[in-house]
């Protein structure tokens, strides 16, 4: 049986590299600066008396096109490990398990990035061990040459990249600067750059973790410089394998917003996405954190998901909770000041965790009838006069008016995490009473009125009651304030399935509905007689007028209690008030008759 060998399309996989797996072909320079770090380590490693390792890059520009060279005094090749290592794609000269602990590049793909931006690569090496130096030229047609160089004498390699066109363009001697600052400032091996403008060593930057003694004022300083905002805090990162910062935003942030952190891999930088590293909840924090342990996946743009990356999300988590519980303790005025910028990321993860809770819920925010209390206020209340709960906004804007002039307190638990919080409030705190407000709760808002007026308004309410028939709706009279509200709608269990359908919100609709009282299942309308109105309505006889009267009063209230109005609804509320405009003028005019005639 013959065997034969993969014919590899090198144009294929550059296509692949390009479309699949870098996010952006910026990353040849971190590939170039990892291989250059890799490099260094190895030499480290091998040679007793090697110190210092050193970097460099020249960008020369030209007409056209510019030179970018990358030299490093790291191990090199010999002419074997030349054919092995960058010559056979995917081989890799860090494969080992014990090898791959020291270095991240372990993919032999690295240098092919470099196709990303160019036809051609130069590769001049001279191995550490001695011998003789190598000139590799690789093509992106999958060609390459190897010829013997006589001029390098030192140990460690060079690589040459041509850019023209449109990446000549694109990567102009500040746009590499700044890609080699982003992948390379935590890098402990100086980065020496020298252009056509400016020369500079790219790393020579302050890092907090480094120096013996550090004082909390120049770690705010450098977090301002990296992120380019203040903050209120910062938390230090510390755990077996990672080292860094967490730093509390003084921006209201989203959750959403996940670009916004700096996470590096042996002082490479991996990704500005901290989703799979730093907790979900802790979304008003810009982070820095170095991570020794961690597996990269092949882009070098994240990690790959194990129990190592899960047991440093857990580190970090604990860094932040323990920070916060001593920040509740000793600073309360801070605690204050960052729970109100940062009320809804605090309330979500109060939401999941009990410790979290009883150190915050104090701290944080609600929306009452009484304004804008915290959650001490709430309880304090509580302690003293009834307190409930609305789950939805419009329930809530619904009740207030009702509450006015009483002390009764009522909570607006429409907004997210919000009612979820103030349902453990009695599972955490024992003798506090926070009670959902439901549709039965309106009973306990109204009060009966005299009996002489149910007497006089007798005939008034027969008519409405069958003008309301149509709409599944009963009236009753009660006196409640204020008394500018002359009628109050409250909706019937249909309506409230049909509404909560419609938005999505089943579950809100099942907590409030009451499954064993199907007679009280309708709407109902009730007319306020705590002012003169509705002792008014007692001298109207015509039906007709009542009809109309009640008609308006149905609209209003649904309006008022910021119900869906819909065509039909204000179709009836343009005919009624048309109707009682022409019963204000034929009573004017028959007046004016009367006084003509010297009546």
């Amino acid at each position: 049986m013959s065997q034969y060998n993969f014919q590899v399309d090198l144009k294929g996989i550059i296509r692949l590299l390009s479309d699949n797996l870098y996010s952006s072909d910026n990353v040849f320079l971190r590939e170039l600066l990892q291989n250059s770090v890799d490099a260094i380590q190895a030499r480290k490693k091998a040679e007793t008396g090697f110190k210092e390792g050193k970097i460099t890059v020249k960008y020369q520009a030209g007409k056209n096109s510019a030179k970018l060279v990358f030299s490093d005094n790291g191990i090199g090749l010999d002419k074997e490990e030349i054919h092995s290592f960058l010559s056979v794609i995917g081989q890799s000269s860090k494969r080992s398990e014990e090898v791959r602990k020291n270095f991240i590049g372990q993919f032999g793909i690295g240098l092919l990035s470099c196709f990303l931006v160019t036809n051609e690569i130069v590769v001049v090496t001279r191995s550490a061990k001695g011998g003789q130096a190598y000139q590799w030229v690789g093509h992106s047609d999958g060609t390459y040459q190897v010829t013997e160089y006589a001029k390098k004498a030192e140990a460690g390699t060079e690589v040459q990249i041509k850019l023209t066109g449109k990446m000549y363009q694109k990567f102009g001697e500040e746009e590499i600067i700044e890609n080699l600052y982003e992948y390379g400032f935590l890098i402990p091996i100086k980065i020496y750059f020298s252009g056509m403008e400016q020369e500079k060593i790219i790393n020579d930057t302050f890092i907090p973790w480094r120096q013996p003694i550090c004082t909390k004022e120049e770690i705010m300083e450098f977090g301002e410089q990296l992120f380019g905002e203040q903050f209120f805090d910062m938390v230090p990162l510390i755990g077996e394998g990672i080292k860094g910062y967490a730093f509390i935003s003084m921006r209201s942030s989203s959750a959403t917003l996940s670009c916004c952190h700096k996470i590096y891999l042996k002082k490479m930088f991996i990704t500005e996405e901290g989703r799979d590293i730093i907790p979900k909840w802790a979304f008003f924090t810009r982070c820095i954190v170095n991570t020794e342990d961690l597996t990269p996946i092949a882009s070098r743009e994240g990690f790959i998901k194990d129990n190592r990356l899960l047991k440093a999300k857990n580190q970090i988590e604990k860094c932040l909770f323990d920070y916060f519980v001593s920040l509740s303790q000793y600073d309360v005025n801070k605690c204050k000041q960052i729970t109100t910028v940062h009320n809804v990321a605090i309330k979500s993860l109060a939401v999941e965790n009990e410790q979290v809770f009883k150190i915050f819920f104090p701290f944080l925010t609600f929306s009452t009838n009484k304004g804008v209390l915290t959650g001490y206020q709430i309880m304090k209340a509580a302690k003293k006069l009834p307190v409930n709960y609305c789950v939805e906004v419009d329930d809530f804007r619904r009740v207030c008016p009702l509450l006015e002039g009483t002390e009764s307190l009522l909570v607006n638990g429409g907004y997210i995490y919000d009612t979820s919080l103030l349902q453990q409030v009695p599972k955490y705190y024992k003798k506090i009473k926070i009670q959902l407000f439901q549709d039965s709760s309106y009973e306990e808002l109204l009060e009966t009125p005299q009996a002489d007026i149910l007497t006089k308004l007798g005939y008034f309410m027969e008519c409405a009651s069958d003008v309301l028939k149509p709409f599944h709706c009963t009236i009753s009279l009660k006196n409640f304030s204020p008394k500018q509200l002359l009628a109050l709608y409250v909706p019937g269990e249909g309506e409230l399935l049909d509404s909560v359908i419609k938005e999505g919100s089943f579950s809100s609709f099942l907590e409030r509905f009451d499954f064993e009282e199907e007679e009280n299942s309708g709407a109902k309308l009730y007319l306020n007689c705590s002012g003169n109105f509705a002792k008014r309505l007692a001298i109207v006889e015509s039906p007709e007028l009542i009809e109309t009267i009640v008609q308006v009063l149905y609209v209003q209230a649904l309006m008022a209690g910021h119900y869906t109005v819909g065509a039909k609804e204000m179709e009836l509320m343009n005919k009624s008030l048309t109707r009682l405009m022409e019963f204000g003028i034929d009573g004017f005019e028959r007046g004016s008759r009367r006084y003509d005639a010297g009546e």
